[in-house]
């Protein structure tokens, strides 16, 4: 497995940004790039057509931009050097919880920092994205859960053979597998004690239960009972079981 940081430059910035200030984006991912940014007037922004919004987030945030490039070339080297400490023993980590090996695949993930608060991930890439104010324990935090992503889906992948469109927002089996991340990190100390937070899924996961059951306990009963694809399989079961009390709880659709 070889993951290293890079910067990928302002446009690309602007482009990651923009994913999550659609029609279709919900107020929860959309309002973080607002706080962090007080320059950026969400209620100018809104009333802009869409080709008109990336003019404006460049307008306003290029020179902040062009003031932390030094900066942003340390945190290139710190993350790298900070990730380089761990690489071997995460990467056994991951060939251990999904039963592959993990040394001789995953060869060309690229984590780029940018300054979109939301950190997306792209399957077909092996790429993710992460915010430049992060520390390089938090980016290793976001490298955690994302290479679990993208090893999950591929392992996903290989047994079902089903729609890759369906790993992705909104569908049930993104949902499921970002509750999984929960599950899988907490269970491999080589893991959970590399994150740098206090949870390791989305937060609202957390306070959500299943017929009065924490659903993250329910996840973990089912992982420790059986092998990566028979958590998949009866953990997927669970949740379309439960859909509609699941997708009620979270506040991230």
């Amino acid at each position: 497995m070889d993951l290293r940081f890079i910067n990928p430059g302002f446009n690309y910035s602007i482009e990651s940004i923009l994913l999550f200030q659609t029609e279709k984006s919900t107020d929860w991912w959309r309002s973080s790039l607002f706080e962090v940014f007080p320059q950026l007037n969400r209620g100018e922004f809104d009333l802009l057509a869409r080709e008109q919004q990336p003019g404006y987030l460049s307008e306003k945030l290029y020179e902040l931009y062009k003031s932390e490039e030094k900066n942003l070339a340390g945190k290139v080297n710190k993350y790298n050097e900070h990730l380089n400490l761990y690489k071997d023993e995460l990467t056994d980590a991951f060939s251990t919880a999904f039963e592959i090996d993990c040394r001789s695949g995953f060869n060309k993930i690229v984590g780029n920092i940018v300054l979109n608060p939301i950190c997306p991930r792209f399957l077909d890439t092996h790429t993710f994205d992460v915010f430049y104010k992060y520390s390089e324990k938090g980016a290793l935090g976001v490298a955690i859960h994302e290479i679990i992503h993208f090893v999950w889906f591929d392992v996903w992948h290989l047994h079902f053979d089903d729609d890759k469109a369906e790993y992705e927002t909104p569908h049930l089996k993104w949902i499921f597998s970002e509750a999984a991340v929960d599950t899988v990190t907490r269970n491999d100390k080589r893991l959970s004690e590399k994150y740098p937070y206090t949870t390791y899924a989305y937060e609202s996961f957390y306070s959500v239960k299943v017929d009065g059951v924490p659903l993250l306990e329910a996840l973990n009963g089912i992982y420790k009972d059986t092998d990566i694809i028979g958590f998949m399989e009866k953990g997927y079961e669970l949740f379309k079981k439960f859909e509609p009390q699941i997708r009620a709880q979270i506040n991230f659709i």
